[in-house]
């Protein structure tokens, strides 16, 4: 099984209590967790954008040890935070040789929800990837989605997915997996204000919906649109055709 996510810490927002069930399991991380304006280095109180990111790679390999998964596989492409969507043709092609080359029953992305622009990247390189290889009469792994956050009007929500027909599975946490998944979320200490919002009561699974990426995930503005970033959902889903076009899929393979 491999876990796909975009960042150090979405792995135990999104399922950080399921992880002690998947010791076996490869966590890829797609991005280094650090914007290369520098901007949250210096919030953060860092000089550098590499030391940063040397900081959030300490920070999952102590999350991972609280959480008693300390020996789980970990690897990072190493995209720049806030860039996967420059890289999708690399992302896509990165997956689709370890789904080619490994007997996987299962992939847990983040949903298309226009939450963070790597969290889409996720999602679009994973489905790319594995109906890539469907193309080709291939069996591909089961894509399943854990819930992280997304804009819900002006407010922003955490845990919950936008609608589909899919059905969510809702695990309920033990008080043991609470406090072990507090820790973890304990140990991003760059991240406490942001993770401070997000509960540990439960977290929520469902089979990934077969998205249009060339369209808007939702109505209205995205919630990263609300940010200051350079990224807008226009331009990701422009990068998102490209690359269809760049790997000769052409038309969206969703319609």
């Amino acid at each position: 099984m491999v876990i796909v996510v975009a960042h150090p810490d979405d792995e135990t927002i999104g399922m950080g209590a399921q992880l002690r069930r998947f010791k076996d399991a490869l966590l890829l991380q797609v991005t280094d967790g650090a914007p290369r304006d520098g901007r949250d280095a210096a919030a953060h109180g860092f000089a550098t954008i590499a030391e940063y990111a040397f900081a959030r790679r300490v920070e999952l390999r102590a999350a991972l040890e609280a959480g008693g998964v300390g020996g789980l596989r970990a690897e990072i492409v190493g995209i720049p935070d806030q860039e996967a969507y420059l890289n999708l043709e690399m992302l896509i092609k990165n997956l689709h040789h370890r789904l080619q080359q490994q007997a996987l029953d299962a992939v847990f992305v983040q949903p298309y929800e226009g939450g963070h622009p790597d969290h889409d990247a996720v999602a679009f390189a994973a489905q790319t990837a594995a109906r890539l290889i469907a193309a080709k009469g291939r069996l591909v792994p089961a894509i399943i989605e854990m819930a992280e956050y997304h804009a819900e009007g002006p407010e922003l929500a955490t845990g919950s997915f936008l609608p589909a027909d899919q059905p969510v599975t809702t695990i309920e946490l033990s008080a043991a997996d609470r406090l072990r998944k507090r820790r973890m979320i304990g140990c991003f200490t760059s991240q406490h204000d942001l993770l401070a919002g997000f509960d540990t009561k439960v977290e929520r699974f469902r089979e990934a919906p077969s998205y249009d990426f060339t369209r808007p995930p939702h109505p209205g503005e995205l919630h990263y649109e609300r940010l200051g970033w350079s990224i807008n959902g226009e331009l990701w889903r422009r990068r998102a055709r490209e690359a269809l076009e760049a790997l000769g899929v052409g038309s969206p393979i969703w319609a």
